[in-house]
């Protein structure tokens, strides 16, 4: 876990300068599991309140490769090009959930939501791990 904490932070050091995170030990986990249908939708959800910063994160069955799909630090939601083979992704406007149309059977996987809440007494980290599995239709 704290591999993804240092590339979380390595990531946004530019856009989070004067946000100090007091204390690290506080980041908090939380694991959920999702099944769709291929050539179906789904969405996965990063929290219930709008962090100020996110990152979407994915890890295709099998690898231990970890790409960026979607991504919003300040500017509005980002989807890099090499998200495409997984189906078509978008972040719907003031969330931030991922949204998979025409769901692919590569999508099947661990989605992680690096979120980072900037709060009154100090930023708040939460991951939330979600593990979709894909099912023919």
């Amino acid at each position: 876990m704290i591999p993804y904490f240092g590339l979380l932070l390595c990531w946004l050091a530019h856009p989070l300068q004067g946000l100090e995170i007091f204390d690290p030990e506080e980041v908090e986990y939380i694991r959920s599991n999702a099944t769709a249908t291929a050539g179906g939708s789904v969405v996965l959800d990063c929290g219930s309140t709008m962090p100020t910063i996110f990152i979407w994160g994915f890890t295709k069955s099998g690898t231990d490769n970890n790409v960026a799909v979607a991504y919003n630090y300040g500017q509005g939601p980002k989807l890099p090009s090499q998200s495409g083979s997984v189906g078509r992704l978008q972040v719907p406007v003031n969330t931030s959930a991922l949204v998979i149309e025409e769901l692919q059977s590569d999508a099947e996987g661990m989605y992680t939501c690096q979120a980072l809440y900037d709060t009154d007494t100090g930023a708040r980290i939460t991951f939330y791990f979600t593990r979709l599995d894909v099912e023919d239709d």
